[in-house]
C-alpha cells in the first residue's frame, strides 16, 4: 500500500483512474469518504495523508461501525488525556465510553442497530456467546473433537467481522462443552441438561471501570 501510495505520488499528472483509486484507497486506509474541494491539491494532499498515517501506525485504521459528529471530541474521564475524535475511534472506545454515559449517544452520528446490547455488556464485563459458534464447537465435540483442538481451530473466528478475543473463546468453548454435556445427560432432549461448564452465556471480566465523569466537546477540529 505504502509503495503504490508512493507510485500515485509521483505522477505528475493525474487521471481520472487515478484520482479514482486515491478515493478508493482513502476509504480503505482512513475508513472515511475523500471530499474533493477546489483545491488542485487536494488528491496529492491526500495520497500524504495516507502515507503519514500508515508509516506512523503501520497498518490501516481499524473499521469502526460508530461515527461521531462533526466537531465532537469525546473525552473519557474529566481531566482524562484520552481524548478521540473519528480519526482514532474505535468500537471497543466508543462502547466504552457509552457504557459509562450511554446518553451521549446523541453525539454519534453513526451506530451499530445493536448498540445497547453491546454496550451493556460491555458494561458489566460480560462476553456476549454466539449461538452459531457454539453449535458449531458442539458439533466438533459429538465427532471427538477435543477443547484444546476446538479453541486452537476456532482462534481466527470472526464475529460481526472481527477475529474473536481469547476471552470469548475461552467463553464459548466452555459454553459449548456445557450444551454437549447436557446432550449427553439426555440425549432424547426431554428434560434440561445441569449446567456443565463454569461459565454461562455471560463470562464476568476482572476490567475495572472508571467512575469519573465523561465529556463530549463539539467544536474540536
Amino acid at each position: 500500500m505504502v509503495n503504490r501510495l508512493k507510485e500515485l505520488g509521483s505522477i505528475a499528472s493525474l487521471s481520472s483512474s487515478d484520482k479514482a483509486e486515491i478515493e478508493s484507497l482513502y476509504a480503505l486506509v482512513l475508513d472515511k469518504k475523500f471530499v474533493r474541494t477546489s483545491c488542485s491539491d487536494c488528491y496529492r494532499d491526500a495520497v500524504i495523508e495516507m502515507s503519514v498515517y500508515l508509516n506512523k501506525n503501520g497498518k490501516m485504521k481499524e473499521k469502526s461501525e460508530y461515527g461521531l459528529k462533526n466537531g465532537v471530541l469525546l473525552q473519557m474521564g474529566f481531566g482524562s488525556a484520552e481524548m478521540y475524535t473519528n480519526a482514532n475511534l474505535t468500537d471497543e472506545v466508543a462502547e466504552k465510553y457509552l457504557a459509562k454515559y450511554p446518553d451521549n449517544i446523541k453525539y454519534f452520528s453513526k451506530k451499530p442497530d445493536d448498540w445497547e446490547e453491546r454496550v451493556k455488556s460491555r458494561k458489566s464485563g460480560s462476553v456476549v456467546i454466539d449461538d452459531e459458534l457454539v453449535s458449531l464447537m458442539v458439533e466438533s465435540m459429538k465427532d471427538g473433537v477435543t477443547s484444546k483442538s476446538i479453541q486452537e481451530e476456532f482462534k481466527s473466528y470472526k464475529i460481526s467481522g472481527k477475529t474473536i478475543t481469547k476471552k470469548s473463546l475461552t467463553a464459548h468453548v466452555n459454553k459449548a462443552l456445557e450444551v454437549f454435556a447436557a446432550m449427553q445427560e439426555n440425549p432424547d432432549g426431554s428434560e434440561d441438561g445441569k449446567e456443565g461448564g463454569e461459565n454461562s452465556n455471560e463470562q464476568e471480566s476482572s476490567g475495572e471501570q472508571n467512575d469519573e465523569e465523561g465529556e463530549a466537546v463539539e467544536g474540536a477540529e
